[in-house]
Order: C-alpha cells, then sequence, then structure tokens
C-alpha cells in the first residue's frame, strides 16, 4: 500500500506542474494576442471581451469572477478529481492573467493584424488546453462547460468547446465590425480543432510509450 501511495506522487506532481505550465501559456497567449484586439474566440475570455464595453472592469478581472461561479458547477457535475484539478487550473490561469495583465499591456498590438493574432493566439491556446483536458483539467470558464458536454455525450473535448463557444462569438460579432467577426470564427475554429488534434497527439504518444 505504501509503495502504491509512492508511485503515485511522481504522476501527481507531474500533472499540477503540467497544470501550472498549461495555464501560464494559456494566459500570456490570451494577454498577447486575444485581447490587444478585442477577439472572441469564446470562452470566458470572450465573455469577458463582449462585457468591457458594458462595465468598468478589466478582462482579467471579469473572467475571475466567472470562472469562480463556473468552478463550483465543475465539482458538482465533474466529481472531486477533475473538480480539483480544474479548480487548479482556473485559479493559476486567472490569476497569471490577473498578474501579468498589467506587464503585457502595451500600447501597440504585438501582432497588429488581427487575422494573424487570431491564428497564432488560436493556435497556441489549443496546445495550452489540450494539453489541460488531457490530465482532466481545464482553464476554467466554458472549458468546464464543454468537460460536462463530453463527460455526458462523448462528444469530443474540441467539438464541445465549439458547441458551447459559438453563441458567444456569434454575439460578440453583432457588436463587432465584420472583419473582427471573421478573424474571431477562425480563430475559435482553429482552436477547438487543435484542441482535438493535440489531445489526439497525447494519447497515441502515450499509448506507444
Amino acid at each position: 500500500m505504501h509503495n502504491k501511495i509512492q508511485h503515485h506522487y511522481p504522476t501527481h506532481i507531474r500533472e499540477y506542474l503540467l497544470i501550472i505550465f498549461n495555464s501560464l501559456l494559456y494566459a500570456i497567449s490570451t494577454l498577447l494576442f486575444v485581447f490587444p484586439h478585442s477577439l472572441l474566440l469564446g470562452g470566458t475570455s470572450g465573455i469577458s471581451v463582449i462585457l468591457e464595453s458594458v462595465t468598468q472592469l478589466t478582462p482579467g478581472s471579469m473572467l475571475m469572477v466567472i470562472n469562480t461561479a463556473l468552478i463550483v458547477v465543475a465539482f458538482f457535475l465533474l466529481g472531486k478529481e477533475m473538480g480539483t484539478k480544474t479548480l487548479i487550473g482556473s485559479l493559476a490561469t486567472s490569476t497569471f492573467i490577473g498578474v501579468l495583465e498589467p506587464l503585457l499591456t502595451f500600447e501597440e498590438a504585438v501582432i497588429p493584424n488581427h487575422f494573424l493574432s487570431a491564428i497564432v493566439g488560436a493556435g497556441l491556446i489549443a496546445v495550452a488546453s489540450g494539453g489541460l483536458f488531457c490530465i482532466k483539467s481545464s482553464s476554467g470558464g466554458t472549458d468546464v462547460l464543454a468537460l460536462i458536454l463530453k463527460k455526458y455525450t462523448g462528444f469530443q473535448a474540441g467539438r464541445s468547446l465549439l458547441i458551447t463557444d459559438i453563441l458567444i462569438v456569434i454575439i460578440g460579432g453583432l457588436m463587432a465590425e465584420k472583419a473582427l467577426f471573421l478573424s474571431s470564427l477562425m480563430g475559435l475554429l482553429i482552436k477547438t480543432t487543435g484542441i482535438d488534434i493535440m489531445i489526439s497527439v497525447i494519447n497515441k504518444h502515450q499509448f506507444q510509450k
């Protein structure tokens, strides 16, 4: 029994380190490539961008409020293990965004073209989210809803996320310029497709080990 517990410790430590790493990647990608152009890639970041126009809160602050509410849902519907890992992922992502937002907010966007920014940002977020999903975690937000949909319907994570996020992009698109809507929609498709590809690659690698 003692040996079994010791055997699990390295696995848990590795998983939690991966949660921190992917949460940091998610946060940096969002701050550098999503927020500067007010891109609507779905998720609570998309909701935050939409609400920014009607509130005085920063997107990072709203992200923390929305994520907190959805974490409660995660514990009830996803169970203790996934709920705990999602709590850690969500807190890490929200904290990184809150702490790094003043440091990574520049007068000009890192990538001036919002289409290119959507491609890069969505691609990096797909890597981060895919990594989190593979260890039964998430960055919080609508990723929680996607995990719930995946658990109870058997849909792939990316497809579940597309279902939960498409409405956010459409609503935001009605409030934004056509070019912004198109770049956001493209980014959402890249993100959700990329997540499924990332999960497939990771699972294939683990199977071959």
